[in-house]
């Protein structure tokens, strides 16, 4: 059974990065090309989901559900429910590398800009080197050239898919393509394929331990200030919300 926290109606599973890892393993096992659905909420995707019940909605089908915040463990403590650990995006995909590797799994890589994808995966090669990526896409394509990229997955058919198009855009996206893709997984993955191709450096060990991780980000690109707003309303939203387990939608 499910150990989970909800914030704003928004389910979050409650793991440690191995449990989160033995989930997936499970899901990749008996999923049988079902193309199951992997997220990593944030507060981002938290406030994001209260205005968008698409959004909301596709959350909730979601078979795991990381903790993937700061913020997350501020709501899970208020409600005396603490995470066993936050798992930030990069530390889960890293993770169901080295698991995929022993496995043999084969993976497929869909998103970034140019060349950031087979950047993130030359240097992914370097540290898992039998990890078996068998095809890759970047994730800014027209319209007509996705059944092609589709097709193309389905060809190769990978256990896992990582869909790094920035949220809720590959939420979105996995979902309207779901009874399509011949996967076992997909996950989405934000801005991690940038993190790998090294065109954004990680915050500093001691800002992540803190939970400083979004002041980092936001002083490399300042462009996210429009973002980051959000930040302070579901501070307000779950300090003063008498019930924080429930969401505009419930």
């Amino acid at each position: 059974m499910r150990e989970t926290v909800k914030i704003l109606g928004v389910e979050i599973d409650n793991v440690t990065l191995d449990e989160a890892a033995d989930r997936t393993k499970k899901l990749v096992q008996n999923s049988n090309k079902s193309c199951e659905l992997v997220v990593a909420p944030n507060v981002e995707f938290i406030m994001a989901a209260q205005k968008d019940k698409m959004f909301f909605d596709i959350l909730r089908t979601a078979k795991l559900a990381t903790p993937d915040s700061f913020g997350v463990e501020i709501a899970a403590k208020l409600q005396k429910k603490p995470l066993k650990q936050r798992i930030p995006g990069q530390a889960y995909f890293r993770k169901i590398l080295e698991v995929g590797q022993k496995e043999g799994w084969t993976f497929y890589f869909l998103g970034g800009k140019d060349d950031t994808v087979s950047k993130a995966i030359q240097n992914i090669k370097k540290i898992y080197p039998q990890i078996k990526v068998v095809g890759s896409h970047e994730g800014f394509f027209e319209k007509s050239s996705e059944e092609t990229v589709i097709e193309e997955i389905n060809r190769l058919k990978p256990n896992v898919l990582f869909v790094a198009m920035g949220a809720p855009t590959q939420e979105k996206w996995i979902y309207a393509h779901q009874k399509e893709l011949k996967v076992d997984i997909a996950a989405g993955q934000g801005g991690t394929f940038d993190y790998e191709a090294g065109n954004v450096k990680r915050a500093p060990k001691w800002m992540q331990k803190i939970g400083l991780e979004w002041l980092w980000r936001l002083i490399l690109q300042p462009r996210r200030i429009t973002r980051m707003i959000v930040l302070p309303i579901y501070l307000l939203k779950i300090i003063f919300t008498k019930d924080i387990t429930k969401g505009k939608w419930n």
